[in-house]
């Protein structure tokens, strides 16, 4: 995997077919769920490489910081009401970058939990990003751990099918654009991955919660957000940057877990979506062990966004 490749012109085929936009532009176009497959496995600097400095550039983080801010308030001057409603006290921190090491490490020690493949077998799992911003951590798993031609068919290894899901349209949008430039450098390739291992890179533009939440508003059909939530059930590992996801209104802190506690619309809709054995990551907030979600470790990891997090390795037993 170099960072200089043939383009494929993702872009101009279907089913990508959106222009590249800015977060200013329109976004009425933009479909709300877009699939390409991997052209070919990373290592992992490699893949930070192309998502910082290609898919995810520095020139454009004004860009992705208007996009959160409009998931936030609907025109990024606090006098609109987007995904996100403006009197939610969560609003300040909308839109941050996850550090890729911290997200290797926790996705690293998740997959410990998961079923260990044969040393002549390759599994293919699924990874949601509950939550995935303009992408980068999208664009980043399925660059380092997706399965596609060369050599990343190593016997032994768990390859992924990488999905991520964002309530807010304009990051959505920019997360698009992200997969259609992946497209023109030749990283991806239009369609979803074969039978024959290439892994599957997929946006999501919809709502995860099975009921109406007071804090989020959202426009596409019920149609998306059924399907989030049918992905869900066959998801085997999700990661969610939560760190100012709304705690448990009865009891925020666990002193047993010694941790802060996902309200109910979380810890329960994610219990009842996700299969039994589903190994959750959730940042700064745990996952509520009342609703299945057994705290199987917890990871301190650089943040800079928030002067560090830790990550809370969950299984779901049920």
């Amino acid at each position: 995997c170099q960072l200089i490749r043939t383009p494929t012109r993702l872009r101009r085929q279907p089913p990508l077919q959106p222009p590249l936009m800015m977060a200013s532009e329109t976004t009425t176009n933009t479909p709300s769920t877009i699939t390409a497959t991997l052209s070919e496995r990373c290592d992992r600097l490699t893949a930070q490489e192309i998502v910082t400095k290609v898919l995810c550039p520095p020139d454009e983080e004004r860009d992705r910081n208007s996009a959160g801010m409009e998931a936030y308030d609907g025109n990024g001057t606090g006098g609109g009401r987007g995904a996100i409603a403006n009197d939610d006290p969560r609003g300040e921190y909308t839109y941050g970058e996850f550090p890729f090491e911290s997200f290797d490490a926790l996705v690293d020690r998740a997959i410990e939990f998961l079923p260990a493949v044969g040393d002549n077998q390759v599994n293919r799992g699924t990874m949601m990003d509950l939550g995935s911003g303009c992408g980068r951590l999208v664009l980043y798993a399925a660059l380092a751990r997706g399965g596609g031609a060369g050599p990343s068919e190593t016997k032994g290894t768990k390859t992924w099918d990488v999905h991520g899901v964002e309530i807010g349209t304009r990051l959505h949008t920019l997360a698009v654009n992200s997969l259609g430039r992946g497209g023109d450098g030749g990283w991806f390739t239009p369609g979803g991955g074969s039978e024959k291992g290439d892994s599957s890179i997929a946006f999501h533009n919809g709502n995860a919660l099975l009921v109406k939440d007071p804090y989020y508003s959202h426009s596409t059909s019920e149609d998306t957000t059924n399907s989030i939530q049918s992905l869900l059930s066959k998801t085997d590992l999700l990661f969610a940057y939560s760190t100012v996801w709304e705690t448990d209104p009865i009891q925020p802190f666990d002193p047993k877990l010694g941790a802060m506690v996902l309200a109910p619309k979380w810890s329960q809709t994610l219990a009842r979506l996700c299969p039994n054995g589903c190994v959750a990551i959730t940042t700064d907030r745990a996952l509520n062990p009342k609703d299945g979600w057994r705290l199987a470790d917890r990871v301190d990891v650089e943040n800079p966004s928030v002067w560090g997090s830790v990550g809370y390795v969950s299984v779901l037993e049920k």
